[in-house]
């Protein structure tokens, strides 16, 4: 019996395989998760390199950008 991860692995291969050829239509839009940002000196400049400007604040509960994060130790 196949490892169930392979398998799954194997379809979606496929599926982005087949999307890229033109033979299946674009995934809808999931919902995403809204992700945190933190920024030193520039508000308008993450510090993972993202641009801020014109982007809503972040709200509670939201998911912490992981090179944000790592970098908010060195930014004092």
């Amino acid at each position: 019996m196949a490892d169930p991860f392979l398998a799954a692995l194997d379809q979606a291969t496929r599926t982005v395989v087949a999307r890229v050829r033109g033979k299946l239509p674009a995934a809808a839009p999931r919902a995403t998760v809204a992700i945190t940002h933190y920024y030193c000196c520039d508000p308008n400049r993450a510090l993972c390199g993202l641009g801020l400007s014109g982007m809503p604040p972040a709200g509670d509960g939201e998911q912490v950008c992981v090179v944000c994060l790592d970098l908010d130790a060195d930014c004092h």
